[in-house]
This record gives C-alpha cells, sequence and structure tokens, in this order.
C-alpha cells in the first residue's frame, strides 16, 4: 500500500485549509489510503517536511496554494516522488495546468487515481519556479492583493487588487535578451509561465506546455488605461497574443531581463524579495514528478 504524507499549510487560503484538514483526511481514509498529516507552523517549514517525508512516503502532497507548492519544489525537484496537490490557496494556478479539479473529493480522486508526469520548472536568479515568474505590473497587482483583508479568494481577489493598482504602476525601460535578439522596451509587464495563468485565471502564458523544455514568455509594451480595459478581456480569454501593437508571445529556454529601475516580481504568486535589476530566467527541463489528469 503507498503511504502519502499530507503536508498542510493552515496561512494558505487566508486561513481555510485548518477546516478542510479533518475533510481531508476521512477523504484518504475512507478510500482505504494511508496518509499522515503535518502541519507547517512557520515559513519553510513546508520544504523541511518534505525534504524529510522524501525518503518514507510514496508521494507527497500539498493541502494549499501555489505559495505553499513553491515552498516544496526545491527539496522535490529531481527526487522522483511524485508531488499531488490539493488547491485550497487563493489562486490555485497551477493546479489548473495539471487539470486538477477545484473539487475536493475529486482532488483526492486524481492523486489516489490520477497519472503521474514529469515536468519542467523555471528559475530565476537561482530561485525556482514552477508556474510562473512575474516582472511589473501582474506583480504589483499580486502585492496589492496581499493588503485586501476579506475573505475574497481566486479571480475575484485579483481583480480587487487589479482595481487598486491600476493607474498606480508605471511602465519600466529594460533590455530583453532572449532567443539571441536583443530588444529595448518601456515594459509593462513580463510573465515567464510554465503553466498557463496566473492571478487565479489570468491566462498570461495560455499555450504553455508543462514538459516542453521551453518557457512561454509574453511582454506587455507601455498601454495607457483605456487601451489596457479595453483589452483586458482577452487576457481572461487567453487572446491577449493577438494584440500585437502592445503584446509579445515568444518561447524560449532562457531570456535576460536588465532594468532601468527596481521592478515588483512575483514567483508562483509570492512576492521576490531580491533587490536585483537584473533578472536571469532559465527552463530547468524534467525536474518534478506531479500527478495530475494527462
Amino acid at each position: 500500500m503507498k503511504k502519502y504524507r499530507l503536508i498542510a499549510n493552515p496561512e494558505a487560503g487566508r486561513g481555510r485549509v485548518s477546516a478542510l484538514v479533518p475533510r481531508v483526511l476521512a477523504l484518504f481514509e475512507a478510500r482505504g489510503a494511508s496518509i499522515d498529516l503535518a502541519v507547517t507552523k512557520s515559513p519553510r517549514d513546508a520544504a523541511r517536511i518534505a525534504r524529510e517525508s522524501l525518503d518514507r512516503y510514496d508521494a507527497i502532497v500539498v493541502l494549499g496554494g501555489d505559495g505553499t507548492v513553491n515552498e516544496v519544489l526545491e527539496p522535490m525537484l529531481f527526487a522522483r516522488r511524485p508531488l499531488g496537490i490539493i488547491p485550497a490557496g487563493s489562486g490555485n494556478d497551477f493546479v489548473k495546468s495539471l487539470k486538477v479539479p477545484a473539487n475536493l473529493e475529486q482532488a483526492v480522486d486524481t492523486i489516489l487515481r490520477g497519472t503521474t508526469r514529469v515536468i519542467d520548472a523555471g528559475r530565476i536568479n537561482g530561485r525556482y519556479f514552477v508556474n510562473a515568474a512575474g516582472i511589473g505590473f501582474d506583480a504589483a497587482v499580486n502585492q496589492a492583493s496581499y493588503a485586501i483583508n476579506h475573505s475574497r479568494r481566486g479571480l475575484l481577489l485579483y481583480l480587487c487588487a487589479l482595481l487598486r493598482t491600476l493607474g498606480r504602476y508605471d511602465p519600466v525601460p529594460m533590455t530583453v535578451t532572449m532567443n539571441g535578439e536583443q530588444v529595448d522596451e518601456n515594459v509593462f509587464l513580463l510573465t515567464a509561465g510554465n503553466g498557463t495563468t496566473v492571478g487565479g485565471g489570468f491566462r498570461l502564458t495560455p499555450h504553455a506546455a508543462l514538459d516542453d523544455q521551453l518557457l512561454d514568455v509574453t511582454l506587455v509594451r507601455a498601454i495607457g488605461l483605456l487601451p489596457l480595459l479595453w483589452h483586458l478581456p482577452k487576457v481572461f480569454l487567453g487572446t491577449l497574443d493577438r494584440v500585437t501593437k502592445y503584446a509579445v508571445s515568444k518561447r524560449t529556454a532562457r531570456l535576460v531581463i536588465e532594468s532601468s529601475l527596481p521592478v515588483p516580481v512575483h514567483l508562483d504568486g509570492e512576492i521576490y524579495t531580491g533587490a536585483e535589476r537584473r533578472f536571469e530566467i532559465e527552463v530547468v527541463p524534467r525536474a518534478l514528478t506531479v500527478i495530475g489528469n494527462f
């Protein structure tokens, strides 16, 4: 019988994970699965638990959001132990690429009956991400979401944060080098995606594939408030790449960004706290084993 380690982050999903733990344990037990719970108590605790569990369990299961997944990412790279995710965070973007349902019972069934796949990860200045790294406006929206003190989650949370950020973020001159080409742009946002969505459903890299050994890059040039609002629905439809006046979409294994000013950055929805203005972003091929509905 397979043994599962459940890592639960009680802070994820604005505190809703604590209420979900008994239900999740009961669902595993009702299906005859062997599962042991570990609850995180401090930042980086999930990484420690994952590292210590790799030799004793057949799979690691995260009950939480993209931030908790990012936390366990580094110890699980190349470990060839599968990672399962029960989405319970604010955005839950990475699971969309894994086709893991939001429904609790269906998510547990996916972990127990789904298939495994070895996928890529990404790295920016030595730090890892699995879904996306964002620079500029989308990272500013992500930061604004942390200041919203109510129970909203998912896309609604990030829409509220977007409205708070509109008109308050200015594009930044950057030099972007990838695929042997160097361009100087006034950049509103730049997202390097391994997954397809950020912010609970903003489809900035809708054609990204988890295992193509490439990152999908979407760059949006300086854009005024009215055209931004006009084209915003295309972000949800995954058709922003058609707006060639403002948006550029590329695939690459590596890119270098040199910013003239400090810029906000996020990794898998978590605030990047470095003070760098130069960012080296690259794909890490075949790095992580995951469970999903593939």
